[in-house]
């Protein structure tokens, strides 16, 4: 683990050596130097994660220190010694990012230990919050070209229902734009039914559990869409409390269209006359009893045929044929 590094800066010699081995005995890698130059020659060589240093110096004085080291490593932790009558310059000090300051004759000494371990505490909060945003925003850039690629509906809602983010097929499917979608909530794209079940499933999430469920979005051009909607919460907050869910939404239409004909065919089928023949609408097979089909030679096999041609059949065969002249003369019938 790396040792936490303290640079210290003032021209009292008995000022630096005591804060040197308080800190030193802290825990601390202390440097000590006399005036700004030889502060910021330590700054430049060594790793330094806090400055404590004094503003009136000869040479150098502290805020001109505090301007350099701002230029090279802004974030860096800074801490001012003062003495009476520089009010203005711990106020400038303190405008330029200095983490506090610390009057002279310093007295209380675990007043300092307490203030320099809170700025070193302050400083690992930081690295480690931004260790975790980079982290974060690693996770999403994945998330994201994953969700974008796949095929279904992908959105994000936070906990009022607002759309937070969309994947293109979600944005096809519902026919919108996704900075369109994004600026709207979900009851703007729902019907009032299936908004009320939105909610309800809502109040499952916030339990922490997922939730499957169908209802009907509105597409742009106005016309209901059936969807199936499988939803997990994200991640809650640091309290516990509901932040959103993210949600697969995947379009069911036309398993919906295919189970109403479904059902339309069944109530036609118990509606039909128990004498009924099934007849195949594209080879003619006929169905019998037992469900099985057979061409129409098959399936009249127990009655005899005699072979003819029906009037309607010859004139459309022998249009040139003249049927009256026919059935007039009974020699040419006979024939």
């Amino acid at each position: 683990m790396k040792q936490e590094t303290l640079l210290i800066i003032d021209d009292e010699s008995a000022i630096r050596e005591s804060l040197g081995i308080l800190f030193e005995d802290q825990g601390y890698r202390v440097f000590t130097a006399k005036n700004g130059h030889a502060g910021l020659d330590l700054f430049f060589r060594e790793n330094v994660d806090v400055i404590i240093t004094d503003l009136r110096m000869p040479i150098m004085d502290g805020l001109e220190v505090m301007r350099t080291i701002h230029k090279f490593e802004p974030d860096l932790p800074m801490i001012v010694i003062s003495g009476a009558g520089e009010k203005q310059d711990v106020i400038q000090a303190l405008k330029m990012g200095a983490k506090d300051y610390i009057s002279k004759p310093i007295i209380d000494l675990d007043i300092i230990i307490h203030l320099v371990n809170k700025v070193f505490e302050n400083r690992r909060l930081a690295h480690e919050n931004q260790v975790y945003r980079k982290q974060l925003e690693k996770s999403e850039r994945q998330y994201r070209t994953i969700t974008e690629q796949i095929a279904e509906g992908v959105f994000t809602v936070d906990a009022q229902e607002n759309i937070t983010f969309v994947n293109p097929a979600f944005c096809k499917m519902m026919g919108y734009a996704a900075d369109k979608l994004i600026s709207m909530n979900l009851e703007q794209i729902s019907t009032p039914d299936s908004f009320l079940t939105i909610l309800e499933q809502t109040r499952i999430r916030k339990k922490g559990e997922t939730s499957r469920y169908e209802i009907q979005l509105v597409h742009a051009n106005g016309h209901p869409i059936h969807v199936e909607l499988t939803c997990s919460p994200l991640n809650q907050s640091k309290e516990q409390t509901y932040t959103g869910a993210i949600v697969m939404a995947r379009d069911i239409s036309r398993r919906i269209e295919l189970q109403r004909q479904y059902e339309q065919f069944i109530k036609c089928s118990q509606d039909m006359p128990e004498n009924a023949i099934a007849i195949c609408a594209n080879c003619k097979k006929i169905r019998d009893e037992d469900n099985m089909w057979h061409s129409i030679e098959k399936a009249f096999d127990h009655l005899l045929f005699s072979h003819g041609i029906c009037p309607d059949c010859c004139k459309k065969l022998y249009p040139d044929l003249d049927l009256e002249e026919i059935e007039n003369d009974p020699d040419e019938s006979s024939a």
